[in-house]
């Protein structure tokens, strides 16, 4: 499985968990907003600040940027939890992303008709005269 198909997938996944988690939780506050707007306020007066309007690097971000990182035990863990439950429609979708073209991906579709035992049209009367005329007994 690739991991766009697997990244697609707990898109999905967080898709269903957020909208049941939505309306339990309360908005933001105001305040919190204002601190938010102003922060990112600061930051563009920093990098407009900066020689020539190039963005400064940092080294800390670029370390992790490049970093490769091993999401199998958390996404296992989400996936696995116990209090959630998927949906049906969810987890056919993403069956479906995640079968191939090929015909070893396709699902086997079993219709097989049960044939009909056939009769014979002879008789054993027409067996013994067709020996008698081939075999001359």
């Amino acid at each position: 499985m690739s991991a766009a198909l697997l990244r697609r997938g707990l898109e999905l996944l967080t898709e269903s968990e957020a909208s049941r988690a939505a309306p339990s939780q309360a908005k933001p506050s105001g305040a919190r907003l204002k601190r938010a707007r102003k922060a990112k306020a600061s930051q563009a007066q920093k990098l407009r600040n900066s020689a020539k309007g190039k963005v400064p690097k940092s080294a800390l971000a670029e370390y992790q940027k490049r970093e490769c990182q091993n999401h199998l035990r958390t996404n296992l863990k989400f996936m696995t939890s116990k209090r959630s439950t998927v949906e049906e429609s969810v987890t056919q979708q993403i069956l479906r992303q995640n079968r191939g073209r090929k015909a070893c991906d396709r699902p086997v579709a079993k219709t097989k008709k049960k044939k009909v035992a056939e009769g014979t049209v002879f008789t054993e009367e027409d067996f013994q005269k067709f020996q008698q005329e081939y075999f001359g007994s």
